[in-house]
């Protein structure tokens, strides 16, 4: 049994359920998310799961049961979904990787939270009745599910949620208000972005637990007056391909203090709003525009290369083809062609890595990065280009933040700490 959920798909359930948040819709914010990418509803996936099983039909004659849902991974759009039954517990996957796990009991399983005094009341809206009672859907369950989401996407934790967990328990002795559902929540604890949440309606208990997203600070920091004192011994222009977000634009943000060099600052989807008339911001696509940096090189050269551009990293022994095949070109192909392209000019070469393949060197990304540092150095040694490989510390980025891991430094904060990473990124001595 397979399914697919659409853009079109995730556009309509927002404006069904009233959960447009925008990791849900937008590109750009799904880009700039730890995600990488937009993603699918998890109560659409459940939604369309229960459609297919014709979930109607296997709890019509209980008195009482329960529906366990484990989101371990978020889900594409446009991507194919595979449902696989064992007894009963149904597994979901895309891409041969599993990425939730629902399991239906004809008996109640409650966690029995212990929550807050406080709640909130969500009304049912007609339109949901009115669109389901047209799909001809058991009604209480995609009502229940709406209003969950919704919840969490637009309530709390609100724009940057995760639901990880959906225990869904109903008993015809459960007796709640019919017209409107009661949600009580209680984050776990102050240190740990988890929140026990429980809704009631109608004959239904839900307990589901969800998460705060974490998202990369936005805070600038200003070096401190020995490292603006050395940026300003640079002489050599700079081009930093990918310096919208990340390392590459603490970079960009730390070379602004050198007002007598050109900085050329790219970017593919995110704008860069730095105010220094010494920036040129151009618009690149690595995968697609290698002239165009050969361009730039020859008109600005001699010039420091920077090498920035990162799709979203996984560190797993098994991807799919896709990924691994994006991740030779960005990682290894593109940046010795820039070297090769241009080894007569005046350039040298930084080449960003990082300490985590120092302990998983068994994982793809590992092996394909320190295939990058080997050539190279081989080819840059060969062409006399100077270069720096550099094995960064978790910097906060959307590459490196995680839920136990939300509050990490900047780039400008690790320097300010260690002047000795001076001489090991921008080709100057400490």
């Amino acid at each position: 049994m397979n399914f697919i959920i659409s853009d079109d798909d995730g556009l309509q359930y927002s404006k069904i359920s009233g959960d447009n948040n925008k990791i849900h819709i937008d590109e750009l914010t799904g880009y700039n998310s730890i995600f990488g990418e937009k993603i699918c509803h998890g109560s659409l996936i459940i939604l369309k799961f229960f459609k297919i099983i014709n979930i109607k039909k296997i709890v019509k004659n209980y008195d009482k049961f329960s529906i366990k849902i484990l989101f371990f991974k978020h889900f594409k759009y446009n991507t194919k979904i595979s449902i696989i039954k064992k007894n009963k517990t149904y597994k979901l996957y895309q891409k041969k990787e599993q990425l939730a796990e629902i399991n239906i009991k004809s008996s109640n399983f409650l966690k029995n939270y212990s929550l807050e005094k406080s709640k909130i009341s969500l009304k049912i809206n007609k339109k949901f009745i009115n669109y389901y009672n047209r799909q001809k859907q058991l009604e209480t369950l995609p009502l229940i599910l709406n209003n969950l989401t919704k919840y969490v996407g637009k309530i709390f934790p609100g724009e940057n949620s995760i639901i990880n967990e959906i225990n869904i328990n109903f008993n015809k002795s459960y007796d709640f208000s019919k017209t409107k559902t009661i949600i009580f929540s209680k984050k776990i604890s102050s240190r740990i972005p988890i929140i026990n949440n429980k809704l009631i309606h109608n004959n239904f208990i839900v307990e589901f637990q969800t998460s705060e997203r974490p998202v990369p600070k936005k805070t600038i920091t200003k070096p401190n007056k020995f490292i603006i004192k050395k940026i300003k011994q640079i002489k050599e222009n700079i081009l930093i391909l990918g310096a919208s977000q990340g390392v590459g634009r603490d970079i960009t943000n730390i070379l602004q203090y050198n007002k007598q060099i050109l900085k050329i600052a790219t970017y593919n989807k995110n704008l860069i709003n730095i105010k220094d008339n010494k920036i040129i911001r151009k618009k690149i696509e690595v995968k697609k525009d290698i002239k165009k940096i050969n361009k730039i090189i020859s008109i600005y050269s001699p010039i420091k290369i920077y090498y920035f551009p990162s799709p979203k990293i996984y560190f797993g022994n098994e991807l799919n083809k896709e990924i691994i095949k994006e991740y030779e070109n960005i990682f290894v192909k593109i940046p010795l062609n820039i070297i090769k392209n241009n080894r007569y000019k005046k350039i040298s070469f930084f080449y960003p890595s990082t300490i985590n393949i120092n302990y998983n060197r068994s994982s793809i990304y590992s092996k394909i990065k320190l295939e990058a540092e080997s050539k190279i150095k081989k080819i840059c040694s060969k062409y006399n280009v100077p270069y720096k490989i550099f094995r960064f510390p978790a910097i906060n980025s959307r590459q490196s933040i995680s839920l136990l891991n939300n509050n990490l430094p900047n780039l400008v904060e690790h320097i300010n700490a260690n002047k000795s990473l001076i001489s090991k990124i921008f080709f100057i001595k400490s």
